[in-house]
């Protein structure tokens, strides 16, 4: 989960410290100090990924760490002189490295370099869970020839009649002006908020539901104690004996409202237990107690993720050497009760939504969307009927895939082609690991107890990460098959879906969401029809209000129709309502290729550091296309055999169409033959 964790400090001479040593300590490499004529160097079993950015008006040596920072310590010669401004920042655990680095870098260069700072980056990410930022920053601003600038200036009091004054001793009075207000209490607090805004932007855009707020919890209105940073200082025993006792506060009080959720999950679930046979209910009560969680259409959801990440850590203890037979078994016996506890609740949804909603097609539904249908009703209290009963179906049909996504990973879900290409890295890096000690990707598939306990601790965990994202990316691929095969068979109901590569599924996937997002059956003529003359799907005034949020003008919840927010969530329907919109004559291109070139740009940056990332990667997003282009690849000739496969009407039409294609092609080579045997018998050339 996102956290909010930034904290500011000085490094000065005052305390004792060394700015040369302080950033050797956070960027791992060895730097000389000049002043004390000695070398420092930390080392460090995962080098942290540092880099320094600079003002416009910085001169050259300003990139150089080494030089950079005996600069600093040769112009402050005091001794109680600050060298530096530093903060240490938590970055969200659901964003990728390259996706951090960027949110970093961009926050750094609007908050800090582009006020007059140099800021020296390193990022750590010595553990998995807690990837985080150290920024030293400079405190003194440079000339606009490149020259240290002043931090301060002295000032004259003057009287009425602009004279100095003197103190009673004679001497002249005056008054520190400061030329920055970097230490101001107030330009903190707007960093702090900046900070939370910034990555509060970011989680939006990929479609995750966490947010951070730079606020205390008295301030937010939380009853709750927050917890201390313990750090390395002299109070650190003080503050963790401190943060036990919050602990153990939260644990009871958690406690407490566990039993109040009890209470309520029973109330909530008081509509489906009509529906329970008495069997059934005994049931319930069993797997309750084999799950040791109450069961609920939510609560199984959580369990489904405790489990598969307690099984990914479980089966690498396993490798190491470690004796968890007891935990497999538990694992193992959790997830049968699990599924048949899924089982269970899939049949009672089922009574239930029958007797709620007796006007559902259970045919156009799925048990997922059904158990989101309920889950919704239980919630809100609230039967819903006709328009928004359809409008509720369509917006859990978008959101499910991305909420079955959560259970295994919280990165946004990019493509199919993506995917596979991750997969693929994944694999390299891990064959080559393996290989150091003549082992291959298929011993880890039926893993031997100790069979990684010969490999050294950074090996193990490279491992350890290696496969814990080997298994997401089955999950994932796993969950999209599914989402994409329930869809496209309520859409073409007469395919052969199975017969269809994903990626040719994910195109009709996109078109489908976006030209028919109540899945009613598609025709074989609706589809020629979209092909000669693309539908549009929304008026001009709705193309305006889209490409406003696409600009930042507008939020998503400012959009009135609730299809119009689907579709720019996603990349592939986004790109479609660009085509649309450029064939709208209200709209000049020049507004559409200025929106693009900016979503482009923010695209290019992911591209880059998804490339410093990854060995032979390849951009392989989503890119600007014409809807009519778009249609007639996605259902290409092939792909149209493909989706109406058990369709006897369109198989007869297109064995018609056959037919005549080929008796055109006997006239034509017949036409063409009569002509060759009149030029030969002396007939007229042209």
């Amino acid at each position: 989960m996102a956290i909010f964790h930034m904290s500011f400090s000085n490094i000065s001479a005052g305390k004792g410290r060394s700015a040369i040593a302080s950033a050797a300590y956070r960027s791992g490499e060895k730097l000389f100090d000049d002043k004390e004529g000695r070398h420092y160097f930390y080392a460090r079993s995962i080098m942290p990924e540092s880099f320094i950015l600079t003002p416009k008006n910085s001169p050259e040596w300003a990139s150089d760490r080494e030089q950079l920072w005996n600069e600093v310590e040769k112009k402050d010669r005091k001794s109680n002189s600050r060298y530096a401004k530093e903060f240490n920042v938590a970055l969200p655990v659901e964003l990728s490295e390259s996706e951090q680095k960027e949110l970093l870098t961009k926050y750094v260069q609007e908050n800090f370099v582009d006020e007059g700072m140099v800021a020296d980056v390193a990022i750590h990410r010595d553990h998995p869970d807690n990837p985080h930022a150290h920024v030293m920053l400079t405190n003194r601003p440079f000339n606009p020839d490149g020259t240290w600038g002043q931090k301060t200036k002295t000032e004259y009091i003057l009287d009425s009649h602009g004279n100095k004054t003197k103190t009673p001793a004679g001497n002249v009075r005056n008054r520190k002006i400061w030329l920055v207000d970097w230490d101001k209490k107030e330009k903190i607090n707007q960093w702090r908020h900046n900070w939370a805004v910034s990555v509060n932007q970011v989680l939006e855009q990929k479609n995750i539901p966490d947010r951070i707020s730079e606020k205390s919890f008295i301030e937010e209105g939380i009853d709750d104690t927050p917890t201390q940073h313990e750090g390395i200082n002299s109070k650190r025993h003080e503050r963790k004996e401190f943060n036990q006792q919050v602990k153990n506060y939260r644990k009871s009080k958690a406690g407490y409202k566990n039993n109040q959720e009890k209470v309520i999950n029973r109330g909530h679930l008081d509509s489906l237990s009509k529906h329970f046979s008495f069997n059934e209910k005994k049931v319930v009560k069993e797997l309750s107690h084999e799950l040791k969680t109450y069961i609920s259409l939510e609560s199984l959801d959580d369990k489904r993720r405790m489990l598969f990440n307690w099984k990914n850590s479980t089966l690498i203890k396993h490798a190491v050497g470690e004796d968890v037979t007891k935990q497999l078994l538990t694992i193992n016996q959790q997830e049968s009760s699990l599924k048949n506890a899924d089982e269970l609740l899939n049949k009672v949804v089922d009574r239930t939504t029958k007797k709620l909603y007796p006007e559902l097609d259970f045919e156009q539904t799925t048990a997922a969307e059904r158990r989101e249908l309920i889950k919704e009703t239980d919630s809100e209290q609230t039967v819903f009927k006709g328009s928004e009963l359809n409008e509720r179906l369509m917006n859990i049909r978008d959101d499910l895939l991305t909420q079955q996504l959560l259970t295994f990973t919280k990165r946004p879900y990019v493509g199919f082609k993506l995917l596979m290409q991750q997969e693929k890295e994944v694999k390299i890096e891990l064959k080559y690991t393996l290989m150091i000690h003549d082992d291959s990707l298929e011993s880890l598939e039926h893993v031997d107890q100790g069979l990684l306990e010969k490999y050294s601790p950074t090996e193990q965990q490279k491992i350890t990460r290696a496969v814990k994202e080997l298994r997401t990316i089955m999950a994932v691929k796993q969950v999209i098959k599914t989402q994409y095969h329930e869809v496209l068979k309520r859409a073409f109901p007469k395919g052969d879906l199975d017969e269809l590569p994903m990626t040719k599924q994910e195109q009709a996937y996109t078109a489908v969401m976006y030209y028919d997002p109540a899945l009613k059956p598609c025709q074989a003529e609706t589809i020629e029809q979209w092909q000669a003359n693309p539908p549009q799907v929304f008026s001009p005034q709705e193309h305006q209000q889209g490409l406003a949020y696409l600009s930042g003008q507008l939020s998503l919840d400012q959009l009135e129709n609730h299809h119009l927010q689907r579709v720019l969530k996603h990349d592939g329907t986004k790109q479609l309502f660009f085509g649309e919109c450029k064939a709208d004559p209200t709209i000049k291109n020049s507004q559409i290729e200025k929106i693009q070139k900016q979503l482009k740009g923010q695209q290019a940056k992911d591209d880059q550091y998804r490339k410093a990332n990854m060995g032979h990667y390849q951009p392989l997003n989503y890119k600007p296309v014409s809807p009519d282009y778009y249609l007639k690849t996605a259902f290409s000739d092939a792909i149209m055999t493909v989706l109406y496969a058990r369709d006897e009407d369109y198989q007869r039409q297109k064995q018609e169409r056959g037919l005549k294609e080929t008796e055109w092609e006997m006239t034509k080579k017949q036409r063409q033959h009569q002509t060759r045997n009149r030029h030969e018998d002396g007939g007229m050339h042209l």
